[in-house]
């Protein structure tokens, strides 16, 4: 049987306890797709990397998850694949910030005929709650790595 005192603490709003509530995480992304001809507004959880996002909700975005960026302390493998390039608008430019070297290198090797400023891979893009509202473009020229045996 619960105390008093732990009744009372349940009728309180989440918010008056001073706990986080999935609202208070949580961002709109938009994707527009560019073989799909369609525009997809999602949520997004702070913290989530873009590719996160638009797997979660079953977009067509492909790619691999990005691990730490390579250095000679972690090791890390970094990005590995080019599926998820995207285009970021350009109000969105300077909260997203530019590219690591090893996107931009895999960016520029892979994808050269479409790359734009504002491109990124969205493996490699964290959301922040000054992302809300965030649009991305999937260019039409992505390939698909996953139909190859």
């Amino acid at each position: 049987m619960l105390s008093r005192a732990a009744r009372a603490a349940w009728k309180t709003p989440v918010s008056t306890r001073g706990l986080a509530t999935v609202a208070e995480n949580t961002i709109n992304c938009t994707f527009i797709l560019g073989k799909q001809k369609k525009r997809v507004t999602v949520p997004g959880m702070v913290g989530w990397t873009l590719l996160d996002t638009a797997k979660h909700h079953r977009l067509p975005v492909h790619g691999c998850a990005s691990d730490a960026l390579w250095d000679y302390y972690t090791f890390g493998d970094g990005p590995s694949s080019i599926e998820d390039h995207v285009v970021i608008s350009k109000e969105f430019t300077d909260i997203v910030g530019p590219p690591q070297e090893q996107e931009l290198t895999l960016l520029t090797v892979s994808d050269y005929e479409n790359l734009t400023p504002t491109s990124r891979l969205a493996a490699c893009i964290k959301l922040t709650k000054e992302m809300d509202g965030l649009v991305v473009l999937v260019p039409e020229t992505n390939p698909d790595l996953t139909k190859y045996a």
